[in-house]
């Protein structure tokens, strides 16, 4: 936080001083992001290797079949206002929204029971808004395009949503035995590169590819008790399948137990690379 305010400061100097030479322009785009939250892909995993050992441990069961995502691409958008202090130098505030979920499609897993056929399911959201305060240096290529490298900290709010639910096939609706939603704000960092390219003097499009580091724990919601807990990661034993089952769940006090082990605060990393694509408007 300390080293952000002294960048502000530093940049607000620098804009007293080139105040003649003030730029701004509102930045806009939309892309990919690619991440790998550990912990959600590695719950979702145990989850469905369960519901097969399960099958196989119940004569009345089958196990049919079903997906086994996980979650890698997500979808982010952003908005930037930049102020350029010179040609090549800009400063910028900007914030956005990076989005993935696995539907119920997506997890749907099938086991034959003795009263039908059951579907299963275990939905995932994940978000996050950041708020980024940026550094640019642009390098003019030609006449229309230039490249420029960029580099940032902010502040991120994050969600994690889980569900689980069943029904049968003959039923509309699923029921759901499990709905958790838990949030965390934290700080992020960003750097990346990009070329764009003026299409007139105040429009430009450009492409960027960015790498942001956004590793977040410490979420926390309400478990359905009103009190204020904590999302946390940790395997639990279940002696007929002789299998650790990993999960995340809120909870007031770490779970604990002979069946328990490797309690942790749930880790759920949204970093990773995206690659976006925009458009830059010259007030």
């Amino acid at each position: 936080m300390r080293k952000i305010l002294l960048v502000l400061a530093a940049c607000c100097l620098i804009l007293g001083a080139q105040a003649y030479a003030l730029e701004i322009h509102l930045k806009l785009g939309g892309g990919l992001g690619w991440f790998s939250p550990g912990d959600v892909n590695r719950a979702l995993q145990d989850w469905v290797e369960w519901q097969k050992r399960q099958s196989t441990f119940k004569d009345t069961w089958t196990y049919v079949g079903g997906s086994e995502p996980q979650i890698q691409l997500g979808y982010g958008f952003e908005g930037e206002l930049q102020f350029f202090i010179t040609r090549r130098v800009a400063v910028s505030i900007g914030s956005g929204f990076l989005y993935s979920d696995l539907s119920a499609a997506d997890t749907e897993v099938q086991i034959i029971k003795p009263q039908g056929l059951t579907l299963l399911i275990q939905p995932r959201i994940l978000s996050a808004v950041p708020l980024i305060f940026s550094l640019y240096y642009h390098i003019p290529l030609t006449a229309r395009f230039r490249a420029y490298a960029k580099a940032g900290a902010g502040f991120v709010w994050a969600k994690h949503v889980e569900r689980e639910g069943s029904k049968k096939e003959t039923s509309k609706n699923f029921n759901y035995s499990l709905e958790e939603n838990a949030s965390v704000s934290d700080t992020t960092y960003q750097a990346g590169l990009g070329l764009d390219f003026s299409l007139e003097s105040s429009v430009r499009f450009f492409l960027e590819g960015s790498y942001r580091s956004m590793r977040l724990r410490g979420f926390s919601g309400d478990p359905g008790t009103g009190e204020t807990a904590t999302l946390y990661h940790f395997e639990e034993y279940t002696p007929d399948l002789d299998f650790w089952q990993a999960k995340n769940r809120l909870s007031v006090l770490p779970p604990a137990g002979e069946t328990i082990r490797s309690v942790r605060e749930t880790e759920v990393d949204f970093s990773g690379f995206s690659l976006i694509l925009g458009v830059a408007i010259k007030f």
